[in-house]
């Protein structure tokens, strides 16, 4: 049984992760968001992309769920800051 653990600042990191997510991804030509978009839909968008890229290992199709995918970015963004980050 796999153990849960609590990303301190999983809010504050998974706001973070869509905006340089974003960015990241307007970079390289693509769109994610569009006026009115839910934050949920903006997250799976740009959860997609980074998988696509190879920025993040997918989740099994049946974890593929909101809070799931936010604390994958969570992830991905806390692991991606500098050491000195006042989010770490």
């Amino acid at each position: 049984m796999s153990k849960v653990h609590k990303i301190e600042n999983e809010d504050k990191l998974f706001k973070k992760a869509l905006e340089i997510g974003t960015k990241m991804a307007a970079m390289q030509g693509y769109e994610l968001t569009t006026k009115g978009a839910s934050q949920s839909i903006k997250a799976r968008a740009l959860y997609l992309f980074l998988v696509k890229v190879n920025q993040i290992v997918p989740l099994p199709e049946d974890k593929t769920d909101g809070q799931n995918i936010k604390k994958r970015l969570a992830l991905w963004i806390h692991h991606a800051l500098p050491d000195n980050d006042p989010l770490k």
